[in-house]
């Protein structure tokens, strides 16, 4: 009758659906192009000599196992995180949970048995008294929901000179993103551990990977980790820095 009175509205194209996103507007969002890099979940070209990792990631391997992103960044996409990140509007991590979901159905490395938890990746204190929340740890509970998973928070985000990384080169952020992270001092001295050994990172955003290389370090210094995968909404184009 709630529904009936007051329909819910989709996002992009504000026409009445039962949750934030009708699947009109899903299906249109950029889906990433085939063939991946089997590490990071980059985009390549068919003709790469190594078939499991892009360029990058063969000059530079990285502290994850592997990382997927949903969809590539557009109007449309960059408008859902815009929303999320800096107009309150929390209420989309449900659906950005949903599609999370699904990425994580069609991500072979995750559909095999293990012990999962999440972890969203931290945002500075600053940016967490501005919104009221972290969006990732939004989104990671709206997945957490439908997985049956725990959400641990262990990592935190240190101030740093820069603390968005949205202008920052790729140099730059790398080299911020290493001091920005670290693991909260319970976890670091193994007074609580992880309720899982195979641990996803769950953000927003892959731009250059720095976030996820410099969470993951931290959390392969934890008791039992096993592996360390991460999940986003969203994938940058190579040398796409400023979209969020």
């Amino acid at each position: 009758m709630l529904h009936w009175i007051y329909p819910g509205l989709c996002e992009l194209c504000h026409e009445p659906c039962e949750q934030e996103l009708c699947e009109d507007c899903i299906a249109k969002l950029p889906a990433l192009p085939l063939p991946i890099c089997l590490y990071c979940g980059s985009p390549v070209a068919g003709d790469q000599h190594d078939p499991t990792h892009c360029a990058q990631c063969a000059a530079a391997p990285r502290y994850y196992d592997f990382a997927r992103s949903a969809y590539l960044t557009n109007e449309a996409t960059r408008h859902l995180v815009h929303a999320i990140k800096y107009h309150h509007a929390n209420y989309l991590a449900g659906v950005m949970g949903e599609l999370l979901n699904r990425l994580w159905e069609d991500t072979p490395q995750l559909m095999q048995p293990g012990r999962y938890c999440l972890v969203p990746v931290p945002c500075t204190q600053a940016h967490l008294f501005a919104r009221g929340y972290n969006q990732a740890g939004e989104i990671a509970r709206a997945l957490a929901r439908l997985r049956g998973l725990p959400v641990c928070h262990a990592l935190k985000r240190i101030p740093t000179e820069a603390d968005s990384q949205t202008r920052l080169s790729a140099g730059e952020r790398r080299r911020n993103a290493m001091r920005a992270y670290t693991a909260r001092p319970s976890y670091a001295s193994g007074r609580r551990k992880l309720p899982g050994e195979d641990v996803v990172l769950v953000d927003d955003v892959y731009t250059t990977g720095s976030t996820a290389h410099a969470c993951a370090r931290q959390l392969r210094k934890l008791p039992g980790v096993r592996r360390v995968g991460m999940l986003t909404l969203l994938r940058a184009a190579h040398g796409q820095r400023d979209i969020v």
